[in-house]
């Protein structure tokens, strides 16, 4: 009995192996370079730093007379300069739309406007012919659905860039160089199947291959490591005094899998339960309505234009202003490359808010008393930044409840940075530290933990083509047969 169920863990680890080797090989391969080079995506700071300056005395028309001019219910505005024109750009639930600051006219997007924002982007460089495509490799995001279709123009630079306008702003929304498609092709594409094709509105078929394909390895990697085990001989050894009875290609496959065929075990494991495959490892979000609440009011577009220039006349070298709301105020953020300061209805500073104000406030929403409210410095372990660094100091509420619920928020601005109880916990140590190696000390030393994932990730990718080999040779013996 034993033997028969030896043989049959050992042909499902060979077959499983030959099906699955390529994919959890190039799993290793994309993880190392996405530890380096992550997917392309136009951040804020950049958007910023490539924009005008605003001109405040160019403005003519209120926020409020602007959004008579765009359909449906607004979430939210900012204001930037476009063309060497103000330009009022409003969130909707389906689309953006964007009004001319000078005239409130809605922007109508012609080649011109789309060229002028690219050339604007990329000072001095030769703008390639512009196409409007619904999505590529590098838009998939539903991020971009407000500013469907997009308007790709290739850029003749020395980074291969390539800058994608809104159809409904007028505004660069995406920009990529040939360096980040080319490592993304080896990196993130690969490893999270992000393939044109699997998602685009609908993402079933994408849904299906990460619940199954992982699944599939994960069995290969188990089955390996307890044959792996049942023949490994640490005392009574194999002739020559070997620990393993292997040669060649299967020696090396076989000594692998005991040094680090743990480690591929838990890192499949953690990547297969980040997609939360039949309920598991599901994380909670916030309380339904909790951002409302924090807000105090919904968005409604000021009338004062006064307000508004003298709010920019403040702050000189501003890019971009974007409205906030918190306890039934609207504010102003205003953006330069040099930082973002915030003002209040009267066009000074804001204050910060208090933990005791926040604490207050989350204490109503979760209907739970507050254990503890305080105004952090440094990072802890469920509040800290990857690539980019935590938003410090920041304020730490602990509730009284029996899961320890524990919010963080940025005192400048009310914005929840994050909530964490029982399960996003459970996920935290499980993603994020077996995934990712997050956990201390490694946290807090990036470069050895950096160095360790590429030794790991090197390590693994020996393995899995130690058995792709393995595999190889098995079909093409077959094959001669």
């Amino acid at each position: 009995m034993k033997s028969r169920l030896l043989r049959l863990l050992h042909l499902a680890h060979r077959w499983l192996g030959t099906a699955s080797g390529v994919l959890i090989l190039a799993w290793f391969v994309s993880g190392l370079v996405m530890l380096y080079v992550p997917f392309p995506k136009l951040d804020t700071d950049e958007r910023v730093s490539r924009q005008a300056p605003l001109q405040p005395d160019a403005l003519a028309v209120s926020p409020a007379q602007a959004a008579a001019a765009c359909p449906g219910k607004l979430r939210g505005a900012r204001v930037a300069m476009a063309a060497g024109r103000p330009i009022y750009h409003f969130s909707g639930a389906d689309a953006a739309c964007s009004v001319w600051a000078d005239t409130g006219e809605a922007v109508v997007v012609t080649p011109e406007l789309a060229l002028a924002s690219a050339q604007a982007f990329i000072p001095g460089a030769t703008l390639g012919e512009m196409a409007p495509i619904e999505r590529d490799q590098w838009t998939i995001y539903s991020i971009y659905r407000p500013h469907r279709p997009l308007l790709r123009i290739p850029v003749d630079d020395a980074a291969g860039s390539v800058v994608y306008v809104s159809s409904r702003s007028g505004e660069v929304v995406a920009h990529t160089t040939r360096f980040e498609r080319g490592w993304s092709w080896l990196g993130t594409v690969p490893h999270w199947l992000y393939f044109t094709p699997l998602r685009g509105d609908d993402t079933r078929v994408w849904r299906q291959l990460v619940l199954w394909l992982p699944a599939l390895a994960l069995l290969t990697v188990g089955a390996g490591l307890a044959l792996g085990l049942q023949r490994l001989r640490l005392r009574r050894r194999y002739p020559r005094g070997q620990v393993t009875p292997y040669r060649g290609w299967k020696r090396w496959h076989h000594l692998l899998g005991l040094g680090v065929g743990g480690l591929a075990f838990t890192w499949l494991l953690s990547g297969w339960l980040s997609n939360h495959p039949f309920g598991l490892l599901e994380f909670s979000g916030l309380p339904k309505g909790a951002a409302q609440r924090l807000a105090g009011a919904a968005f409604s577009p000021t009338a004062d234009l006064a307000l508004l220039k003298r709010q920019l006349a403040a702050v000189p070298g501003g890019r971009e202003a974007e409205w906030y709301r918190f306890g039934g105020q609207h504010y102003l953020e205003v953006r330069s490359p040099d930082g973002s300061r915030r003002l209040d209805d009267q066009a000074r500073p804001a204050r910060p808010i208090s933990p005791d104000t926040l604490a207050g406030l989350i204490a109503a929403i979760e209907g739970q008393p507050v254990a503890q409210a305080e105004l952090i410095h440094e990072a802890d372990l469920y509040h800290y930044g990857r690539r980019n660094p935590a938003v410090l100091p920041a304020v730490r509420i602990r509730l009284a409840d029996p899961q320890e619920t524990t919010w963080y928020l940025d005192p400048a601005t009310g914005r929840v940075l994050g909530r964490v109880d029982t399960a996003n916990r459970l996920h935290r140590w499980v993603f994020n530290g077996l995934h990712r190696l997050d956990f201390p000390p490694l946290g807090a030393l990036p470069a050895l933990r950096d160095g360790l994932i590429t030794l790991l990730c090197l390590l693994g990718a020996a393995l899995a083509t130690s058995g792709c080999v393995l595999g190889m040779r098995r079909l093409r013996h077959r094959r001669t047969q």
